[in-house]
């Protein structure tokens, strides 16, 4: 099996897939024809529920003189890591939110990362996130949520303070909770240039994979297999390392993807633009899919 990029659709309601090649330079685009905040705010939550992490610890102070270790307070940070390539997109988060740091990784690791403070978190994403109802939905940024917010409520500044013992959290959404939330296709745009996977199987198939791991972030992939095709009766069974997997692959279902994505006005960002316009081209020139319609200019 080998996996095509993913995509993304024109932000003009059909999808272009030429110009593969102006990706970078015509990426300002995105900054002039951005959807709602509220659909922004919901993409850029899925993408960190897949691809982000909170990072919560000690912060050590010490004296300037001496070195010593004065106290400790609390280090709070959203943060994410991505493939160099995909700095264009950070660099939207970036001028969306207008917080947040980029620097590119150490070593030889070719990756760039974004970092929101706490300042960033508490005066703005946690505001629109509130203002607009959206919540994180994966079981473990739900579980890292509920840390951040037990230290802000209770305006908890040293660490010695901090007693994560029974905090409050909100509980996983059933399926059918999870598509009552308007926010939710934007949310899962985001979750899949995290996490989603556009591409042709070895046999000619194509295919949209999502993949989470735990039971518990089962509901997530029942909600996205129906708010796509309409189906709920897809079988999912855990690999060895218990990833439960989403994969559409029957010619009926590779059309609903495309529907999605291409039609629903719910788009993709970053390097997905270019992997999904690619997948798209490769669907146009299969005999297999001759019956599929795609967007084209």
């Amino acid at each position: 099996m080998y996996v095509l990029p993913f995509g993304q659709m024109s932000l003009w309601g059909k999808r272009k897939i030429g110009n593969l090649l102006n990706y970078n330079k015509n990426y300002s685009l995105y900054l002039l024809k951005s959807n709602s905040d509220k659909e922004f705010m919901s993409l850029f939550i899925g993408f960190m529920d897949g691809d982000g992490y909170f990072d919560i610890g000690e912060q050590k102070q010490y004296n300037k003189k001496n070195k010593k270790l004065v106290n400790s307070t609390i280090r709070i940070r959203l943060a994410s890591n991505v493939h160099e390539r995909d700095l264009p997109l950070f660099q939207y988060f970036n001028k969306k939110l207008g917080v947040g740091k980029i620097s590119k990784m150490s070593g030889d690791r070719k990756q760039v990362r974004i970092i929101f403070s706490k300042k960033d978190l508490v005066n703005i994403i946690i505001p629109l996130m509130k203002k607009y109802n959206i919540s994180f939905l994966t079981s473990q940024r739900i579980k890292q949520f509920a840390k951040v917010n037990y230290i802000l409520s209770n305006s908890i500044i040293q660490w010695k303070d901090v007693n994560f013992i029974n905090i409050k959290e909100d509980h996983n959404k059933s399926w059918i909770d999870l598509l009552k939330l308007d926010y939710f296709p934007s949310w899962l745009v985001g979750f899949t240039i995290a996490e989603g996977s556009f591409g042709f199987k070895a046999s000619g198939s194509a295919f949209y994979n999502l993949k989470q791991k735990g039971e518990e972030n089962l509901n997530l992939l029942k909600a996205a297999s129906f708010i796509i095709t309409g189906k709920k009766n897809y079988l999912f069974n855990p690999d060895s390392l218990g990833n439960y997997q989403l994969s559409l692959v029957s010619k009926f279902d590779i059309q609903k993807v495309v529907d999605f994505f291409s039609f629903y006005n719910y788009l993709l960002l970053g390097y997905k633009l270019k992997q999904y316009n690619i997948w798209l081209i490769n669907i146009k020139i299969s005999n297999r899919y001759k019956s599929t319609i795609i967007p084209i200019e």
